[in-house]
């Protein structure tokens, strides 16, 4: 492979930058210069150090090595470095990606001096040829004039976000380009500048992600009859439906200076209709360089009926209409939002490349279960998995909602965000969560920046996000679940996510046997949403026990965790044998915090 080494410098003024002691990490940040490659393509590796030792360090090293899951990849980069107290600099190394497509990786970087280890960091590497088999996405929405879109985006890059949800970019719902394409008020009078998009466009393609146009599948504002929308394709509440009468519409704001405060819906299974709006959204495309469109709803309503009096529920015609919504854009990506998971089975089948679902706690699964749970999650990401065909769901769950509506300003609970993540992502599944200058969402509408994340939460997102692109083929690669008996002594323990309870499950691929354990001890609510913004910190416990009775022949334990070690795998000692409940293997897990993977080998390593 091709390595490449070299360095940028520059010096601070150590007295004003930094007022805390010495023993503050060295390795200040590592980063990427892409959010995901293709095969074969150049890694370019950025290390920024910083001596906040007493002394100058004259023979110091970095040492770069890439690491596939518990395996090391290509040879070992080194660097040597001098650096004054309070001096900084940047490293920078060069890595040639393998030709094998969908494979995650993590960068370990050490940095030693005297040969003696003084701090360590990672970061994660996506190799991927396309983003549908991991997606991470991410939201922008501000559009102004002199919106720094380089920021904004190499931040979400930091993050590996690999697609970009552009939220209310467009002049109109069933009107999405307007006649002016370098200014408009959207909906709401927002002005839009089309130079922002284009940058953001821009900016994003030269960090491989990919821009998503957001708009509705089936909706329309005031003024859609002088537009050629037809009254004839208008959805109207049934007879039999009691939450609401006339046509179907939804109240988005009192007043606005547009005059615009409703949304009308139209017949998705009216192909007036579906040649109307995609037509309109290939305009889109011809306009601007979206590679693709996600697609809204907002949710199952009841029995509807046309404008002929045929009587319907929406979610029946999602996969007919996904499927020629595909047809109609061609090459485009689709994705779609059936929210609150109400006729997510409809889509799921259908020929959508991403699924996608807002999850609300009031609303239930296909078992009439409430999705209010963190098993709730866990399960409808299984369930969409199956159905799919083995793609991975994204969850955009709106995190300490109620709190963030009436204390705006104010902070996340971090250990609410973080435990609803670590179920999502050991699940399977992804997140929607990250979106303008690295902002969290904490509401639907995007632009509602109502909570901020700590500096605890940032950093911890940070290695979140780096743990699950290194270890995305043993969360999302074709695993299934097994009902293998896992034994946790001394410690209550379960399957479905309980309150005060380890919550260890597995799972299986042809090489792997995978525990994922994630820590509720302490915690006395299983409701993932924390809406009150109230959540206790897990209890950490250490040196605990684990016995586990696996499909097949066990031949090495590892453990990784985005919560110790900057996500590295660690070897773990076991021990076999048999009971009254079949062979199994033993070992002592080092710590538990919020969530652990234990991936065991079939074949020796």
């Amino acid at each position: 492979m091709f390595l490449l080494v070299s360095s940028i410098f520059y010096s601070f003024n150590a007295s004003q930058i930094y007022a805390k002691e010495s023993s503050e990490k060295m390795i200040q940040s590592v980063t990427t210069d892409k959010s995901m490659y293709n095969p074969k393509d150049t890694v370019k590796i950025s290390v920024k150090l910083t001596n906040k030792m007493k002394d100058t360090i004259n023979n110091g090293t970095i040492e770069v090595k890439i690491k596939h899951l518990s395996k090391t990849v290509d040879a070992k980069m080194k660097q040597a470095f001098s650096l004054k107290k309070g001096q900084s600099k940047y490293l920078k190394f060069e890595w040639k990606a393998p030709t094998e497509d969908f494979k995650g990786y993590l960068i370990e970087v050490d940095a030693k001096h005297n040969k003696k280890e003084i701090d360590t960091d990672t970061v994660g590497v996506d190799v991927s040829s396309s983003w549908t088999k991991f997606p991470r996405y991410g939201y922008v929405w501000d559009f102004t004039k002199n919106v720094n879109t380089t920021e904004r985006i190499n931040k979400l890059k930091d993050y590996h976000i690999n697609a970009l949800q552009f939220y209310d970019w467009k002049y109109r719902h069933h009107k999405p380009i307007g006649d002016n394409l370098d200014v408009w008020d959207d909906w709401s009078g927002r002005p839009i500048y089309g130079d922002a998009i284009r940058n953001y466009i821009s900016k994003a393609k030269d960090a491989n992600m990919v821009n998503m146009a957001y708009n509705m599948a089936y909706a329309a504002v005031t003024g859609y009859e002088k537009d050629g929308v037809k009254q004839d394709w208008a959805l109207y509440y049934s007879d039999n439906n009691d939450r609401g009468e006339g046509q179907f519409k939804f109240k988005m704001a009192d007043e606005t200076p547009t005059g615009i405060t409703h949304l009308y819906f139209f017949d998705m299974s009216n192909k007036g209709w579906q040649n109307y709006i995609f037509k309109e959204m290939n305009k889109v495309f011809n306009a601007f360089d979206f590679d693709g469109w996600h697609s809204d709803t907002v949710g199952e309503w009841g029995e509807m009926q046309t404008a002929d009096g045929k009587t319907l529920y929406v979610k029946d015609t999602y996969t007919e209409y996904l499927n020629s919504a595909k047809k109609a854009i061609g090459n485009k990506y689709l994705a779609f939002n059936p929210v609150g998971a109400q006729g997510i089975e409809n889509a799921n089948v259908s020929d959508v490349d991403v699924i996608y679902a807002e999850i609300w706690p009031w609303d239930r699964d296909s078992d009439g279960e409430l999705y209010d749970s963190y098993y709730s999650l866990k399960k409808e990401i299984e369930q969409s998995r199956i159905e799919s065909g083995g793609k991975s769901l994204v969850v955009p769950a709106y995190m300490n909602y109620d709190y963030g509506e009436k204390n705006p300003g104010n902070a996340f609970n971090t250990p609410s965000v973080i435990l609803t993540g670590s179920t999502v992502y050991a699940a399977g599944g992804s997140r929607m969560e990250l979106g303008d200058n690295g902002n969290m969402l904490s509401n639907e509408y995007f632009p509602a920046q109502n909570l901020y994340m700590t500096d605890e939460l940032k950093n911890h997102t940070e290695k979140m996000y780096d743990f699950i692109v290194a270890y995305e083929n043993l969360l999302r690669d074709g695993q299934t679940e097994t009902k293998n008996r896992i034994e946790v002594p001394g410690y209550k323990n379960s399957k479905y996510g309980e309150p005060n309870k380890i919550w260890a499950y597995s799972k299986k691929d042809d090489d792997h046997e995978i525990i994922q354990m994630i820590n509720l001890l302490g915690v006395t609510k299983d409701d993932w949403r924390a809406t009150d913004g109230e959540k206790e910190k897990p209890e950490k416990v250490k040196n605990f026990e684990v016995k586990y009775y696996p499909s097949e022949e066990i031949n090495s334990v590892w453990i990784a965790s985005p919560d110790s070690s900057d996500g590295r795998s660690k070897q773990l000692r076991f021990t076999k044998g048999s009971d009254k409940h079949g062979n199994y293997v033993k070992f002592k897990v080092p710590s538990l915090e919020y969530w652990n993977m234990i991936y065991m080998n079939k074949t020796t390593n």
